[in-house]
């Protein structure tokens, strides 16, 4: 290893054993730079991977056994959502920190049971303050394997001023920032490709206070007479604004988009 990574990896993981080295170029796009993993594990054997962009620390993932590990904020935020997660699967317990993101948070996933489905997945992204940044019923790609773009970093700085971003992670390919602005957690999504990566679309709730358009309503009242619900989205694209009305009652989540013309 290079001795700036040596020195660093010392001070960070001082008690790991190294399991694995591997340099090579940045796997998803050509940026140009080069990436170290360092994989290693400590005592208990949970392991630690710790990467590095051109010689400087970007980020470190190291997965935990046991929930009992994790923080009494995620814990507990953990524990409120799902009461029997001592008796889950858990697929993954992952604490991730990163470069460009100030905090730690938590990427868990687990297989749960419900009236109608078996060892269905729940994933749950939780900063250190317990803040639940993400919830999905599906498994996110690999931490290890995905870091911040400075680019998409200033871009949310410019667009949504004042914002904090309190996780990150890649969703079905695209790169989703998770951020608080203005007091409203947003889901920022940027498409990648080997060239780099482009604005998608970004996602939040209705915040209080705010009303929903007439001409909107008017246009789901037409479209879907029958139709309830209970949530309403606002999802902005490089198109213009889209509502999303959901119906959280049935158990496929049935939604209906409608353009903000």
């Amino acid at each position: 290893m290079p001795e700036a990574i040596a020195k660093d990896f010392h001070e960070r993981c001082e008690d790991n054993t190294i399991k694995c080295v591997y340099t090579g170029p940045e796997p998803y796009f050509d940026s140009g730079a080069m990436e170290t993993y360092v994989t290693s594990e400590d005592n208990a054997g949970n392991e630690c991977v710790v990467v590095y962009v051109d010689n400087a620390w970007n980020r470190t993932v190291r997965m935990l056994s046991d929930i009992d590990l994790l923080p009494s904020s995620v814990r507990y935020r953990l524990l409120t959502i799902n009461q029997e997660a001592r008796n889950d699967e858990f697929l993954e317990i992952k604490e991730v920190t990163q470069a460009s993101i100030n905090g730690t948070y938590y990427i868990l996933c687990y297989l749960q049971d419900t009236p109608k489905l078996k060892n269905l997945v729940h994933t749950l992204v939780i900063d250190s303050k317990g803040t639940v940044a993400k919830a999905c019923t599906y498994r996110l790609n690999d931490a290890e394997y995905i870091g911040t773009i400075p680019g998409d970093m200033e871009w949310i700085t410019a667009h949504y001023k004042g914002s904090e971003v309190l996780g990150f992670v890649n969703d079905s390919g695209d790169d989703n920032y998770l951020i608080m602005h203005d007091g409203v957690l947003k889901s920022v999504y940027f498409r990648t490709s080997r060239k780099g990566t482009t604005w998608k679309e970004t996602c939040y709730p209705l915040p209080k206070g705010t009303t929903v358009p007439s001409n909107v309503l008017e246009s789901l009242h037409a479209d879907y007479p029958d139709f309830t619900y209970t949530e309403v989205s606002i999802v902005e694209t490089p198109d213009g604004i889209v509502y999303l009305f959901t119906d959280g009652n049935r158990p496929d989540r049935l939604g209906h988009y409608v353009e903000l013309n």
